[in-house]
């Protein structure tokens, strides 16, 4: 019995047309999922939140956690100049992007995280949550940092602009920044004087330990993942 080897290369080329006309009616009709992701893509206010979001939905192409985007929609900068933040001017962008922060686009937003890098598991997010609380009874203390609002930002900034410690109490921040493994931030943006800020208060309380304030930063962390 002779084979029909004609009929291979047409099963072929048959297999390959169905293919070709199955790409071309995914781009002319997205998935309902990158369909969704492409409308919240267009939401987020910032560009580096965006980059954020493309790298957690894999290029639009997975379901996102509805908490990282919330956190993708907050405003990341590297910028510690927070006068742009009230006047109106604008801030720069964070580590992934490198453009102006449009604040007319941003109104009602928090400073947020993920300056280096996208976060893509939240646990560590939640856990340092719990840790934060642990210091709730200080005044203005940030106990989210992925959402710490723009005029307590300001403030904590300005402290720390304007206060001196002593001798003493430099010893205090020195042996904090030597065993805390975040310090105030891994990069010196508005988080970083933030941090810096907060503890100096801190020190002046006499409240808090070198441990305690190295403990503040390692949970306070906001890089991303």
């Amino acid at each position: 019995m002779k084979t029909n080897n004609s009929s291979i290369p047409i099963g072929i080329l048959a297999i390959a047309v169905l293919l070709a006309g199955a790409l071309y009616l995914v781009m002319r009709h997205p998935s309902p999922a990158r369909a969704a992701n492409q409308k919240i893509y267009e939401s987020i206010p910032t560009e580096a939140g965006k980059k954020n979001f493309l790298t957690q939905s894999a290029n639009l192409s997975l379901a996102v956690d509805p908490e990282l985007v919330d956190l993708d929609s907050q405003i990341a900068s590297c910028d510690a100049n927070m006068d742009g933040m009230t006047n109106g001017s604008g801030m720069s962008g964070s580590c992934i992007d490198s453009g102006i922060i449009d604040l007319s686009k941003v109104k009602g937003k928090y400073m947020g995280g993920q300056c280096c890098s996208a976060l893509k598991d939240t646990a560590d997010y939640h856990d340092n949550l719990k840790k934060l609380q642990a210091y709730k009874d200080m005044p203005d203390i940030v106990l989210d940092p992925m959402h710490t609002p723009v005029e307590i930002a300001r403030k904590w900034i300005e402290y720390d602009k304007r206060t001196t410690l002593t001798l003493t109490e430099q010893k205090i921040f020195d042996e904090a920044y030597a065993i805390s493994k975040e310090k105030p931030c891994c990069c010196k943006c508005w988080h970083y004087y933030v941090n810096e800020g907060i503890a100096k208060k801190m020190i002046k309380d006499g409240t808090f330990s070198a441990q305690q304030i190295a403990d503040y930063w390692d949970a306070s962390d906001i890089c991303g993942s």
